[in-house]
């Protein structure tokens, strides 16, 4: 289970839960008590006699302004001693990195998905904000129905903790890391970063889409800076069988070294991209997966040259999850139609049970046969002692979280250690253990990541 902090930050928001911290840099959910609403909060500690920049706060100013369906929102900021803190809109679906590792991106759809990248960088351009970090920890898609929603989730963090003075980490799961594999060739150079920039990213992700791997890895981070400096796209037809050329030029013309061969601004790229035809009928072979790995091995490295750069990274904190055993690693939960999350129940020996949960609002307990009520989920079955209460529980989604609250159920409901306190409302996240009385279950949101089997049994 995530670590918890009560603290205030600000006067106005309430800590939930902690998501990631690394070096000066920590994000957190938290509660907006002016709105009641729930919000992400970025909070980076301020070296001593050092200010934010007021450039860098009229680029906030100006990122407020904007609203676009695919980047996340900035809503309020400000400085707390030595804490700078950032409120945004709470991260909304899975990340693109969990994407290229779990799915098959077939072509229309990595078309789909960078139009929508390339129209939050133009509502960013057209503000004078460029120079964003397009990793894919750093994007997420929330599926509606049938549709991708793709957001930009970066707010320039990069570019601020440089700012502070903090020196470039070198683990490609932080925030501040200048992953060579990602950027323009005049971010290795030291040349001059503008939307151009940003349009050689986006090729760089449709490359990685199309193919199921990055075009340019060296063996070491050095040697994949002079290969994206260098070495022209390779053809996505090695790797991907009925690639259309149309499809190599797009990528080709984004990711020219020369920025001024590149599309004119994101508009131009916006447009190439919607007028792309792919064939109608693509051959037996286009539809086999990707390799799942989004990590492209070239000039005959292995994996375990360049393991670093392998490491999933999530902005959110939730990697796909594996024990330690390998021959006990799970497939990826399948998922039903309509199936807001799941509560997971283990034996040893025996198949996980998965009990769906299909509304936003469920009451958890057993059945009451004298006076033929059922809850919404029935627990009856698993329950032989009858520690669960008629109502022992409520789990609800608002948008983008998950909660559950005790119903001063007789034997107690818990969140991992914690107790809850009847009728008061905690977080719950995809692989926290839930105890509803003596009946020890987890908690599972589909699409974010595979879960080890539980080793031991409280009672």
């Amino acid at each position: 289970m995530s670590q918890r902090d009560v603290r205030s930050i600000g006067g106005v928001y309430r800590v939930g839960q902690l998501l990631t911290t690394s070096g000066k840099l920590t994000t957190y959910t938290a509660y907006d008590r002016n709105t009641n609403d729930v919000v992400g909060l970025f909070v980076i500690e301020v070296p001593p006699a050092m200010s934010v920049a007021q450039q860098w706060l009229q680029s906030l100013e100006k990122r407020r302004s904007i609203q676009s369906p695919h980047l996340i929102r900035v809503h309020n900021w400000g400085l707390e001693g030595q804490r700078f803190f950032i409120a945004t809109d709470p991260l909304r679906g899975k990340t693109l990195q969990y994407v290229l590792d779990n799915e098959d991106i077939d072509f229309e759809r990595a078309l789909y998905i960078s139009q929508q990248l390339a129209q939050g960088l133009k509502a960013l351009h057209d503000q004078g904000i460029s120079g964003m970090d397009l990793r894919p920890q750093l994007i997420t898609i929330d599926t509606i129905g049938i549709s991708d929603r793709v957001q930009i989730d970066d707010i320039g963090l990069r570019s601020l903790i440089k700012d502070f003075g903090y020196m470039n980490s070198q683990g490609v799961q932080d925030i501040s890391y200048l992953d060579p594999r990602y950027v323009a060739p005049e971010y290795i150079n030291n040349g001059q970063i503008g939307p151009w920039s940003d349009i050689y990213q986006v090729g760089i992700l449709l490359f990685t889409m199309i193919t199921g791997r990055l075009p340019f890895v060296g063996h070491n981070p050095a040697e994949t800076g002079i290969m994206q400096t260098n070495d022209p796209v390779p053809r996505m037809s090695q790797f991907k069988h009925g690639t259309p050329d149309m499809l190599q030029g797009i990528v080709e013309r984004a990711m020219a070294k020369d920025p001024t061969q590149r599309f004119a601004n994101a508009s131009a790229l916006i447009k190439a991209l919607e007028e792309a035809q792919i064939p109608a009928h693509p051959l037996p072979a286009e539809r086999e997966k990707a390799p799942s790995s989004s990590v492209g091995l070239t000039r005959e490295m292995t994996a375990v040259d360049y393991d670093v750069a392998m490491q999933a990274t999530h902005i959110n904190g939730l990697a796909p999850d594996q024990s330690d055993d390998e021959e006990t690693i799970r497939a990826p939960a399948p998922i039903e139609a309509g199936v807001y999350a799941y509560l997971l129940y283990e034996q040893p020996n025996t198949a996980p049970q998965r009990i769906p949960i299909k509304e936003r609002n469920v009451i958890v307990g057993r059945v009451d046969p004298k006076r033929g009520v059922s809850p919404d989920i029935d627990l009856s079955e698993i329950d032989p002692k009858m520690t669960i209460s008629r109502q022992h529980a409520r789990i609800r989604f608002e948008e983008t979280f998950f909660y559950i609250e005790d119903l001063k159920s007789r034997n107690k409901t818990r969140l991992g250690e914690l107790p809850l306190k009847p009728l008061q409302a905690e977080m719950v996240q995809h692989g926290d253990v839930l105890y509803f009385g003596s009946v020890r279950m987890r908690f599972e949101v589909p699409g974010r990541g595979r879960l080890p089997p539980l080793k031991e049994k409280r009672v």
